[in-house]
Parts: structure tokens; sequence; C-alpha cells
């Protein structure tokens, strides 16, 4: 009885150890992925966003964009200010809306998608950008990059 245990045991470990090798190989080429696409995807929203003050003359004063390498901040007007960073350990990116609240968006596809409702971070942001800022504007400098890594 003891030697049937054993076996047993001794096939879950076996099991286990491959599932870890297996996962860790995995995810050392997502993680490698992710910080490709999370820092392109940051960097051009930056530069994009960096640019609006030439195509809208009627922006507020309190308008500015700062990005140090992890986190994106947008300071529109007085509370009116959108966080985004990336969260390497989840593979996410979050954002933080004055308009919607905060959302986590994985990678998926060729998209950020935030998983509750299938949004895309890009459509969420053209929307509520454009309606802040009573301007129609669109990211299409950050959808193209993200056609690179479909």
């Amino acid at each position: 009885m003891w030697y049937y245990s054993f076996r047993i045991f001794l096939l879950h470990t076996i099991y286990f150890v491959f599932r870890c090798a297996t996962a860790s190989r995995h995810n050392s080429t997502s993680a490698s992925l992710f910080d490709e696409v999370c820092s392109e995807t940051l960097s051009v929203l930056s530069e994009s966003l960096e640019e609006l003050p030439d195509f809208i003359p009627e922006l507020p004063e309190s308008f500015d964009v700062e990005y140090t390498g992890e986190v994106l901040t947008l300071h529109l007007t007085d509370g009116h200010t959108y966080v985004i960073n990336r969260q390497t350990p989840n593979q996410q990116i979050w954002l933080s809306s004055p308009v919607s609240g905060p959302k986590r968006y994985d990678f998926i596809d060729g998209d950020w998608i935030y998983s509750h409702d299938n949004s895309k971070m890009i459509d969420l942001l053209e929307t509520e950008l454009s309606e802040l800022l009573n301007f129609e504007f669109e990211l299409n400098e950050v959808r193209h990059c993200l056609l690179a890594f479909t």
C-alpha cells in the first residue's frame, strides 16, 4: 500500500516539476514580449499626447504629460488626471481614469483589452479625452505600433 502511495506522490512531483519548468520557459518569452509591447505602447502614447498642444490651442494651462519609464501621467485640468502604468508581475497595463475609474488591461490579439467588458484601452482614451478636451481626435500612432505585435 505504501508503495502505491509513494508512486502517486512521485508522479505528482514529476508532473509539478515539469509544469514549473514549462511555465518558466513560457513566461520568460512572454515577459520579454510584454516588456517590448508595453514600452512601445507607453512611449508612443506619450509622444502622441505631447503633440496635442500643436492641434488644440485652447488646452488648459495645467495640461502636462509626464512619462518616466513605467508610469505615464496626463494632467488635463484640476481633478482630471490619468495615470497609466505597467504592472510587470501581472503583465498588464493599469489605467486610472478621472471619468471611468481604474481598469486593468491585458495584451490580447494585438490590443490592450479590459477583460470585464472586452473594451480596448485606446478606444476608452480616445472617447474620454475627446469629451474632456472638446476636440475629436484619434490615437492612430498607438494603433499602428500595436500592429507589429499581432
